[in-house]
């Protein structure tokens, strides 16, 4: 069972640090090669997924993939948007060609960052009880 405040807290987590890198280095957050927010955005989407995990206290690799996926689906829909009103206002020639390669790449690293961080929440939370465990015993 997916816990959505957490996966929104961690959506929330991920996305503030990236957007403030971004205005530091002066690129905005979806941009067609991200070149410097790459290393940035692997470490929000990572700790966004490791809040979303410990938040929920469960099924944290989940609450990670669920993260990565709302902010897939938000980045995808914002570049939509920016090149539809390029290819409004001077054709779809202007928006050129749609790198499928490094869009899925992109894609699973941040999949994959956000699973690992709530894999890492995972066994956080189960070093915890463990230990809650060991303490009662």
């Amino acid at each position: 069972m997916i816990r959505w405040a957490a996966v929104l807290v961690g959506f929330v987590a991920a996305v503030i640090p990236l957007l403030l890198v971004g205005m530091l280095l002066g690129r905005g957050p979806i941009d067609e090669n991200p070149g410097l927010l790459a290393l940035p955005s692997f470490l929000a989407l990572f700790a966004g997924g490791y809040v979303a995990g410990r938040l929920a206290r469960r099924a944290g690799p989940m609450h990670g993939i669920a993260v990565a996926a709302i902010y897939i689906f938000l980045a995808a829909s914002i570049k939509a948007l920016q090149e539809l009103v390029v290819a409004m206002q001077w054709g779809p020639a202007a928006v050129g060609p749609m790198n499928m390669g490094g869009l899925l790449l992109g894609d699973l690293i941040h999949l994959c960052a956000a699973t690992l961080g709530g894999w890492l929440a995972d066994t956080h939370v189960a070093r915890q009880a463990v230990g809650r465990g060991n303490a009662r015993g």
